[in-house]
């Protein structure tokens, strides 16, 4: 099984060019078989309360992993809370980050 490739949303707007460019290229990839982890930030989810976005919604048909360091809020899918350290090991062990 190869490394996933772990994304990490910051809190870009959730409806802006920037962040639904990253969520098709998370999914294409996800698609494709490349295990894929997506870290949905306190900022991120706080941004995504305010303003949804349906890409998210397709995360779980994809097979993609969501995870935050918060307490998760309802979200358009489901979303797994982990420690700081879980999230640094996490991290680590991933092929790729990307940050948006």
């Amino acid at each position: 099984m190869a490394n996933p490739i772990l994304y990490i949303a910051t809190g870009s707007a959730p409806l802006s060019s920037q962040f639904q460019e990253t969520l098709d290229m998370l999914l294409t990839g996800a698609a494709f078989g490349q295990p894929t982890i997506l870290w949905l930030t306190e900022a991120s989810l706080s941004q995504l309360q305010r303003a949804p976005s349906n890409g998210l919604a397709q995360l779980p048909d994809f097979g993609v992993r969501c995870v935050t360091d918060s307490l998760a809020p309802v979200t358009p899918v489901p979303v797994e809370t982990l420690d700081s350290q879980s999230l640094l090991r996490l991290r680590d062990q991933c092929a790729q980050v990307v940050v948006f």
